[in-house]
């Protein structure tokens, strides 16, 4: 069985979480029963998971080979990061609350600043470069709302932010980095445990995911997903052309992520001329976190498979 779910890209994530999010859609209480069940499965446990990935990939990095992995995964994540603050504030001066083509400013801001670190892992571990998943931590600032409470606490009048969420996801990257670096023994201790926490962190993120309410976004998702790919496509060119890599890098970091569906909840609380659009951002944010991972595994599989071929050809 095993196998067959990895010839599918990202099949140790992706299948868990697609399953998952099948019986939360069907019964989503099923393993709401207490004890080890509940906090294995039922998706409490997902910011653990999320902790001790980062602290296991972590130990990964050494830090002697930080600069390289800063001058390609931190370039890519430095152009996204000006991208996505330059196209939120454009969207919400441009087009105010109510967005455009019927997808709100608030869905279009989450959206576009997201990645999902979860399937960027899964991908570059089995396509990538042996560097590439030390830079998962770092990919997981842009899983959490960060980007998007920046861009609306520029557009605010208070301009106050909580930056809390950036320090809670460094510190455990940076624990695993001090454990690696001390002694490698570490390293070969925690590192293995990445792929074995993967599968479930995909389960775990499929408990938020109902498929009933992800289609009801009908066409909008499906158009705020080909809006995703657009404009942030300079990430993989900037993997691709700019810096000569492979592109797998650039290509996996193109997903939104499962965690930001509570993106416009979380930030109507704080902005509550947001509250009218959550509903249909949240739909639409389903939409395309189900669409991009399997379109992005997709994608990064015929990458892989065109640049295997083009060697070969050398």
């Amino acid at each position: 069985m095993l196998d067959k779910i990895n010839k599918v890209p990202a099949g140790t994530f992706l299948v868990p979480m697609l399953l998952s999010a099948l019986v939360y859609t069907i019964a989503p209480n099923f393993v709401r029963i207490g004890g080890l069940t509940e906090a294995a499965f039922s998706g409490d446990g997902l910011n653990f998971i999320l902790g001790a990935i980062c602290l296991c990939s972590g130990t990964g990095i050494d830090v002697k080979r930080l600069v390289k992995i800063l001058k390609r995964q931190g370039i890519l994540l430095v152009v996204k990061f000006i991208l996505s603050i330059l196209l939120g504030l454009g969207v919400i001066a441009l087009f105010g609350q109510k967005g455009i083509l019927g997808i709100s400013s608030v869905a279009l801001v989450v959206a576009l600043s997201s990645i999902n670190p979860a399937l960027y892992l899964s991908l570059v571990n089995e396509f990538g470069k042996e560097e590439d998943p030390a830079a998962f931590g770092l990919t997981g600032l842009f899983s959490i709302p960060v980007v998007p409470i920046i861009v609306y606490s520029l557009t605010s009048s208070s301009g106050s932010m909580d930056w809390s969420p950036v320090y809670s996801t460094l510190i455990p990257i940076a624990i695993g980095m001090l454990l690696g670096n001390i002694d490698k023994k570490f390293t070969t201790l925690f590192a293995p445990g990445v792929p074995m926490l993967i599968p479930f962190m995909g389960w775990n993120i499929g408990q938020g995911i109902d498929l009933v309410e992800a289609t009801k976004s009908g066409l909008l998702g499906l158009v705020l997903v080909v809006i995703y790919y657009i404009f942030t496509s300079p990430i993989y060119f900037t993997d691709k052309k700019l810096l000569k890599q492979d592109g797998i890098a650039g290509l996996s970091m193109i997903s939104i992520a499962g965690v930001s569906v509570s993106a416009p909840m979380l930030l109507s609380q704080t902005h509550p001329e947001l509250a009218p659009y959550v509903t249909s951002a949240t739909a639409q944010l389903l939409t395309g976190v189900v669409v991009t991972s399997l379109l992005t595994s997709f994608l990064v599989k015929r990458l892989h498979s065109k640049n295997t071929k083009r060697q070969a050809n050398k």
